[in-house]
C-alpha cells in the first residue's frame, strides 16, 4: 500500500470517528484500528493527535473554500448573501467538522498548510465585502467588516444548531408594530436554519447600503 493510500485511509477513518463520536473522543489507536492499520501508522503520517486533527481541519477548510467558490450572484449584495447561506449550510451539514475547524487548542494552529486553507476561505468573503463598495480604493474598514460578516454567519450556525435562534427571534419580535407584523410572522414560521439564512441576507443588504453611503433601511 502506498504512503498516500495509507494516509487517505487514516483520514477517512478519522473523519468517521469525528462524525460518530466528536473530536474529543478521537485517538490515534482508535483511528488505526478503524482503518485496519498498525497502531504506529497514524504517528508515522501525522506525528501526533493534533497533527491528525489539523489535517482533517485543513481538508474541511478546503472543502468549504470549494463550496464558496461555486457561489455567484447577479450583484455584489446577492453574492455576499449567497456566501453567507453557503457558509451556514456547510456548518449545519457538518457539525463535528465545523466544531473542529475552529478549535485551535486541538490543532497545530501555526501549521502553514492549515493557515493557507483558512486564509483562502476567509479571502473569498473579504473579496465579496470589498466589492460592495462602489468606489476604489475600498474603504479601510473592509478587513474589520469582513471579520464582522464572518462572525455573524458563524454565530448564526451555532445559534441555529443549539435551537436558540427561533426563541430569540420570537422574543425580539413580540413587540413588533403592525407595520412589521408580517416580518414577525415570517420569523415565527421559519425553522432555525432558514431563519439563519434570512438574517444573513438581511445583514448583506444592510452592509451593501452602508458601503454605498445610503441610509440603512429600517428593519425590525
Amino acid at each position: 500500500m502506498s504512503p498516500s493510500t495509507t494516509r487517505q485511509r487514516l483520514l477517512a477513518a478519522a473523519r468517521a470517528e469525528l462524525t460518530e463520536r466528536g473530536h474529543a473522543a478521537i485517538s490515534l489507536r482508535a483511528v488505526a484500528r478503524r482503518a485496519g492499520l498498525s497502531h504506529a501508522a497514524p504517528k508515522h503520517h501525522f506525528h501526533d493527535r493534533a497533527g491528525l486533527l489539523t489535517a482533517i481541519a485543513t481538508d474541511g477548510f478546503n472543502t468549504l473554500t470549494g463550496q464558496l467558490r461555486q457561489i455567484h450572484g447577479s450583484s455584489p449584495e446577492e453574492h455576499l448573501a449567497g456566501l453567507g447561506r453557503s457558509y451556514i449550510d456547510f456548518g449545519l451539514a457538518n457539525p463535528a467538522l465545523f466544531d473542529l475547524m475552529f478549535r485551535p487548542s486541538e490543532l497545530h494552529p501555526e501549521d502553514p498548510v492549515l493557515q493557507t486553507a483558512q486564509a483562502s476561505a476567509l479571502g473569498i468573503l473579504g473579496s465579496a465585502v470589498r466589492h460592495l463598495a462602489p468606489t476604489e480604493p475600498a474603504p479601510r474598514d473592509v478587513p474589520a467588516l469582513t471579520l464582522i460578516s464572518w462572525a455573524l454567519v458563524h454565530g448564526l450556525v451555532t445559534l441555529s444548531r443549539n435551537g436558540s435562534l427561533r426563541p430569540a427571534a420570537a422574543t425580539g419580535t413580540a413587540d413588533a408594530d403592525d407595520a412589521n407584523a408580517d416580518d414577525a410572522d415570517d420569523a415565527d414560521d421559519a425553522d432555525d436554519a432558514e431563519l439563519a439564512r434570512r438574517l444573513g441576507d438581511l445583514f448583506s443588504a444592510y452592509l451593501a447600503r452602508v458601503l454605498a453611503g445610503e441610509p440603512p433601511r429600517q428593519t425590525p
